[in-house]
């Protein structure tokens, strides 16, 4: 059975929303197994049967000069920026050399046309390991370096939330303003708001030629900028810190910089987004248990063979504090736990499905589930996160013996996390952080049987509903009164005091409840069975 995926099936898949099929052949028989963006100054090998994005080739002279390199490698098909200029010599060359032309429409992402086709194309145990294998040697940080030295200036490459990507060695000449953005890897607030507010970002993203910038805060340099795009899609841009305007040689060295880096961000970006997508793959698949979970252990590439493990699953609670981009911030937030296990338990792996970070931590027939250090390392975490994330809480499943029964253990999880949950929503006790099925058997208990009181569908009426009923017709209060009595014990003396009413007067409330509804106080078992109650039905 032939691998790969084919051209008619991706335009099928994906219609007239993103692709238009111009010339060329397509059918079932047009199969390709990779995708590797290019531009027309790139000079990198192309794979056989691929699917080649060209970002930046433009006209029918553009279009017909790739598809001959293109076409002399054994490309399956050329996908192009639409609208795009077909004419009969591109109709021609793309029927000689059987090749597909294809056009994304306007506005839409190369990023996200490259996502969509790559989980299909490549073949193997890893159907992302084709992102980008014809460009290993595009390094942004050589980028820098090349630039640096083409402009004698230190050289900074910013995505567009001026994180800093890569930077060139010269440190010399550079000033506060950059030297603080390379060491935090981002730059400032206090630089990036004087940027903002002067409009700086919006004449760079709308320049189709580098911009020079004069100082625009007190100790800032003049420096000149480039923006970095691939077609219409912006992606970043290019800074140099330089005392003039480039001249027209130096300000085209910029410009193709910026167009290579472009390529590197993108082919970046695919590859960061692959490793994600195959995370997100993994972890569902030991979750669901039984043979995807023994298959999906198989790319946590330990050196011992895994035998068992158990399930981490955190999670905010309902009354935490939920950062403005929740989903987003969860990610980071499985991304940076995945990182703190990894430290000490090297297969470990994270991801968030749903509102759930869900982590795995493999076990081996030689060495037992070691609960103790997953314990501390999750606890100092919750600990260490900003306040924004005080609401994270963590349930850790029971161990398993053997992988295909690992859903068991994320069933344990997500009780003991619904149980946090709980907790934290109620009055009483600081709410616990983390905890196992152990540290809160009974309050999962009571939840697992409220689960299954929910259920039921015969109408069921107990003397806590004949309280509640007499207490709006009569407006008193002989289900607090009865709850305050039973939490403190049957302490007369205590639960009057909580109450603020006299002993003789909760005497008498106690004897009210006892004629509504038909319980005896006295009894012990009744005591216990009204106490359950009240923690199935707060």
């Amino acid at each position: 059975m032939p691998k790969g995926d084919s051209v008619a099936a991706v335009l099928e898949r994906l219609g007239r929303s993103l692709l238009s099929h111009e010339t060329g052949p397509v059918g079932e028989a047009q199969l390709f197994e990779h995708v590797t963006i290019l531009s027309p100054v790139d000079d990198v090998p192309i794979p056989a049967r691929a699917m080649v994005l060209g970002v930046g080739v433009h006209g029918a002279r553009g279009i017909v000069q790739l598809l001959e390199r293109i076409g002399d490698a054994g490309a399956t098909a050329l996908v192009v920026r639409g609208p795009a200029e077909i004419d009969v010599e591109v109709h021609a060359r793309a029927m000689q050399a059987s090749v597909s032309v294809l056009s994304l429409v306007g506005g839409a992402s190369w990023l996200r046309l490259a996502t969509l086709l790559q989980p299909r194309s490549a073949g193997g145990d890893d159907p992302w390991a084709a992102v980008g294998t014809a460009d290993t040697e595009l390094d942004l940080f050589k980028i820098a370096n090349s630039l640096s030295g083409l402009l004698d200036a230190p050289v900074t490459i910013e995505d567009r939330d001026s994180r800093i990507l890569a930077f060139s060695a010269d440190q010399v000449r550079a000033d506060e303003a950059r030297k603080a953005s390379v060491l935090g890897q981002q730059v400032p607030g206090v630089y990036q708001t004087p940027l903002t507010d002067q409009g700086i970002f919006h004449r760079l993203y709308a320049s189709a030629r580098p911009v020079f910038i004069e100082p625009f805060m007190r100790g800032a340099k003049p420096r000149v900028a480039f923006r970095v795009s691939a077609a219409d899609e912006l992606l970043g841009s290019i800074w140099a810190v330089s005392e003039e305007p480039l001249s027209p040689v130096h300000e085209q060295a910029m410009m193709e910089a910026a167009h290579v880096a472009a390529i590197a961000m993108l082919r970046s970006r695919i590859a960061a987004d692959a490793a994600h997508r195959m995370r997100l793959a993994t972890v569902a698949a030991l979750l669901q248990g039984g043979q995807p979970a023994w298959q999906a252990a198989q790319k946590l590439s330990a050196p011992r063979t895994v035998t068992g493990g158990y399930v981490l699953a955190a999670g905010l609670t309902h009354d935490g504090r939920v950062p403005v981009t929740a989903t987003a911030g969860l990610d980071h937030v499985a991304g940076s736990l995945t990182m703190l296990l990894r430290g000490e338990l090297p297969s470990a792996v994270c991801a968030l499905l749903g509102d759930t970070i869900y982590g795995i931590v493999p076990t081996y027939a030689d060495e037992p589930a070691d609960l103790a250090t997953v314990r501390r390392l999750a606890t100092g975490f919750v600990q260490r996160l900003g306040r924004d994330w005080r609401g994270l809480v963590i349930g850790i499943g029971a161990p398993v013996h053997h992988l295909t029964d690992l859903n068991r253990s994320r069933d344990d999880a997500d009780l003991v996390l619904r149980v946090l949950r709980c907790s934290a929503a109620g009055a009483g006790t600081p709410p616990l952080r983390l905890a196992t099925r152990e540290d809160v058997y009974g309050r999962s208990l009571v939840l697992r049987l409220s689960d299954l009181l929910a259920g039921e569908t015969l109408p069921h009426v107990g003397p806590l509903d004949r309280l509640r009923a007499y207490d709006r017709t009569h407006d008193a209060a002989l289900l607090q009164t009865l709850r305050c009595w039973l939490d403190n014990f049957g302490d007369i003396s205590a639960a009057s005091e909580i109450l603020h009413v006299h002993k003789n007067t909760l005497r008498y409330r106690l004897k009210r409840i006892t004629e509504v509804t038909g319980v005896d106080l006295t009894d012990a078992e009744m005591r216990f069975e009204l106490m359950l109650q009240f923690r199935l039905d707060p």
